[in-house]
């Protein structure tokens, strides 16, 4: 028996309209917001098999708290029936957006602002549910993402945030881009389409440079570009070792440090770079069967790194300069000290005290010929790539920052982890931590195909 899909669209603002602290880069305390840019949005597609809800958020925030999402899902479960696992938060990863770890009152008070609004959009999205077909389809951007961990000259491997640029020179990425875009759209009877986009990169052209503005980034570009035609919602692949690149052709191909130093002003460019490619695979998208909505939960076991627990009073040296807002001298001290980074010093600190094992919760939603997974972590592109391309699916959703942040930081692959630096200095979890997640969130869709 065929099933007639449904879906829905629903949108809130989530823009403070106060000074806040920014998130992103660990320096907070030099980053209260100075201007709103452009506004943050929680984004909501509510999709039905005229039985089961599924909700697909989002958010332009760097993750969602877990908090947030463990309240956000109570509230719309109790409200409108529906199983909490059937809600998915999705971050952009935007370090333009205010930092919800904050121990301010004006965070305090945002985050409560910040679950009333995004509760709000789920009743938009479910009220505005209407007769859909499915049309799936996929295509290659050009030039807009690079992998930002490098082989240097000297044959160390180097990346945007450590390595010495002055002293080496780019030989190589560490290894090939996921440039796949993935497109979804609900095309309805009398209501506005709905399109939905996968896609991975770090969105920080405008907070790259530690700029004060608040934004949600090369992401509203984007949105104003498509929603021209079509509502718009964007999923944020796996992105724990790419940045944005653009379509200019004088810029290098190849990133450094300095590069962040100029005014930076291209991510209007790159946001409408990336609604051309979108519109480049919107006529050739397929339709492809709807089905009964089906959701699975699972946990990645990981051992937690302890092996630098012995350094933990030296890193505590560096920290306490970074504490005081002395980001230079924290830096080099960290480095005199023998720390990769100043991020490795603070990651150090913070896996003092935990446990020597720590479960990810993770899991999907799937429908008919389309899949959904998702974990919080900073997933690698080439976890993403492996995800998408074992799916039995036609078409898969690979997502990272999601359904919340106490389990975030970086997933490096065991190559990145042979190679060292930054990602693996700051990782929570030793070696084969990337692995395990990819056949985890393989197990998930294989579960969730066996239901359909």
């Amino acid at each position: 028996m065929s099933i007639q899909m449904k879906a829905g669209f629903g949108r809130t603002d989530i823009t403070p309209e106060y000074s806040v602290p920014l998130r992103g880069y660990g320096d907070t305390k030099g980053r209260m917001s100075q201007v709103n840019l452009d506004p943050l949005y929680a984004t909501c597609v509510a999709v039905s098999d005229g039985t089961n809800v599924a909700l697909f958020y989002h958010m332009d925030l760097t993750n969602m708290p877990t908090a947030s999402v463990q309240n956000c899902r109570k509230a719309i479960s109790a409200k409108h029936g529906l199983p909490e696992e059937n809600i998915y938060f999705t971050g952009t990863h935007n370090h333009s957006a205010p930092d919800y770890s904050c121990p301010m009152d004006c965070i305090t008070r945002y985050v409560s602002e910040m679950e009333e609004q995004t509760i709000l959009a789920a009743d938009e999205a479910i009220a505005d549910l209407e007769e859909a077909e499915l049309y799936v389809g996929k295509g290659k951007t050009d030039g807009l993402n690079f992998v930002r961990r490098y082989l240097l000259s000297d044959g160390t491997y180097g990346g945007d945030n450590f390595g010495d640029f002055k002293k080496n020179f780019v030989v190589a990425h560490e290894s090939d881009v996921d440039n796949t875009m993935q497109v979804l759209r609900w095309k309805r009877k009398t209501k506005k389409d709905i399109v939905m986009v996968n896609w991975q990169a770090h969105p920080h052209r405008t907070g790259g440079f530690r700029k004060l503005d608040l934004s949600s980034d090369v992401i509203h570009y984007f949105r104003l570009a498509v929603e021209k035609l079509y509502h718009f919602a964007f999923f944020q692949g796996c992105a724990g070792n790419i940045n944005t690149n653009s379509r200019i052709p004088a810029e290098n191909m190849y990133r450094t440090p300095d590069y962040y130093a100029d005014e930076n002003h291209d991510y209007k460019v790159h946001g409408r770079c990336l609604a051309k490619t979108c519109f480049d695979i919107l006529p050739t998208l397929r339709k492809v069967n709807g089905g009964e909505i089906h959701a699975v939960t699972a946990c990645v076991h990981g051992k937690i790194n302890h092996d630098w627990d012995h350094r933990v009073e030296d890193a505590k040296k560096a920290a306490a300069l970074w504490a005081e807002g002395k980001s230079v001298e924290a830096k080099a001290y960290a480095r005199e000290l023998g720390f990769n980074s100043i991020y490795h010093a603070l990651a150090v600190i913070s896996k003092l005290n935990l446990p020597e094992t720590m479960d990810i919760p993770v899991g999907g939603i799937a429908f008919g010929d389309f899949a959904f997974v998702g974990a919080p972590n900073e997933l690698y592109d080439t976890t993403g790539m492996y995800v998408k391309a074992t799916s039995p699916f036609e078409m898969t959703f690979v997502c990272g920052y999601t359904n919340g942040e106490n389990y975030g930081g970086y997933l490096p692959t065991i190559k990145a982890f042979v190679h060292g630096g930054y990602g693996c200095d700051t990782c929570r979890f030793s070696a084969g931590i990337a692995e395990n997640m990819a056949n985890t969130l393989i197990d998930c869709l294989v579960k969730l195909y066996e239901k359909k």
